[in-house]
């Protein structure tokens, strides 16, 4: 059964800049969140959208300083807060949603699941469900293949990883040890279905990975200093060549499964009871506060120069033209 990662943090052990680092890029992650939904109810914004508010922590913490830009990158469908940590332009995600050509696609494909950043080790993924984990392994592989330290970290919700690719592509990371992490998002609901419903395994999802000799374990991943342990120590196993590891990190989702669900399946309550009291921003800026490592105006210095970013970059965002008709072909060779 996997364990639960537990280890006890100084704040004193990391620097206030690093600190910052990290309520910066929660924020950030926050913020474009919010203006994104709200580009949506101006009508700037077509087909679905999965917020990722409430989660920000578990891709804030994982990737800031623990990941390098040619690290690769495989995001789930609340991808945003992946790619937002691993340094994206925000104006190149917005370009996506609006369907420009500032986005990372130059306008051929909008929203999450068809966006790509190489530059950044971000390598996209088709729109099905768990496609991302084949893929994954053979740039683990390929990694090992050609003696580098690059790893490849593989994030997937709960929903995916009832899915069959996940088994396959366990098996062959356990098999040849590949440099590859696997972070399970579990936020409890695949959609409407509880994870209860959705998994042979009854105590954690991480319980898969004992099958296939893979390291694993569970860790809050509301608390962005506990993920920046968990996979930090994560990666640099896989660095020196000790293979993969599985990481079941527990969140919850904010909002419904796509802007426009009513969330109705799940009791109001709970939902309170993760916004007020486990939201990973507002734990950890009380946290700083408390301990004398931040003032209040530390703060609110972030959150206005993050506003600024984030109106300029929707401003580039929409400033840009739409993909012209003689494109409508780039990119298909069959």
């Amino acid at each position: 059964m996997a364990e639960i990662y537990q280890k006890e943090i100084n704040l004193r052990d990391y620097s206030k800049e690093n600190l910052m680092a990290f309520y910066r890029t929660m924020v950030k992650i926050r913020k474009f969140d919010e203006n994104l939904i709200q580009l949506m109810h101006e009508g700037k914004v077509s087909g679905f959208y999965h917020s990722g508010i409430g989660s920000e922590g578990l891709s804030a913490g994982s990737i800031v300083h623990n990941l390098r830009d040619e690290d690769y990158l495989y995001y789930n469908h609340r991808g945003c807060n992946q790619k937002i940590a691993k340094g994206v332009p925000l104006s190149k995600l917005y370009g996506d949603f609006l369907g420009t050509v500032e986005g990372t696609t130059r306008g051929l494909g909008a929203g999450i699941v068809h966006s790509a950043d190489v530059s950044r080790g971000v390598l996209g993924q088709a729109g099905t469900i768990g496609s991302q984990f084949n893929i994954a392994v053979g740039t683990a592989y390929s990694a090992k293949f050609q003696g580098t330290d690059r790893v490849t970290v593989c994030y997937f919700g709960d929903g995916a990883a009832a899915r069959e690719p996940l088994h396959g592509s366990l098996n062959w990371a356990g098999i040849y040890e590949l440099p590859i992490i696997y972070i399970c998002e579990n936020n409890e609901y695949a959609i409407s279905c509880h994870t209860s419903e959705m998994h042979a395994v009854k105590e954690h999802i991480a319980d898969w990975a004992d099958g296939y000799g893979i390291p694993n374990c569970v860790v809050d991943g509301n608390d962005v200093l506990l993920m920046h342990e968990v996979a930090k120590e994560a990666i640099e196993r896989a660095r020196k060549g000790e293979g993969p590891t599985f990481i079941e990190a527990k969140t919850f989702r904010h909002r419904g499964h796509f802007e426009g669900d009513p969330y109705d399946y799940v009791d109001p309550e709970v939902v309170k009871e993760w916004k007020e009291k486990r939201d990973p921003i507002k734990n950890f800026k009380k946290r700083l506060l408390e301990n004398n490592i931040c003032s209040e105006n530390d703060f609110s210095k972030i959150d206005e120069q993050v506003d600024h970013e984030i109106q300029k970059a929707i401003k580039t965002a929409e400033s840009a033209p739409l993909p012209g008709r003689e494109r409508i072909f780039e990119g298909l060779f069959a």
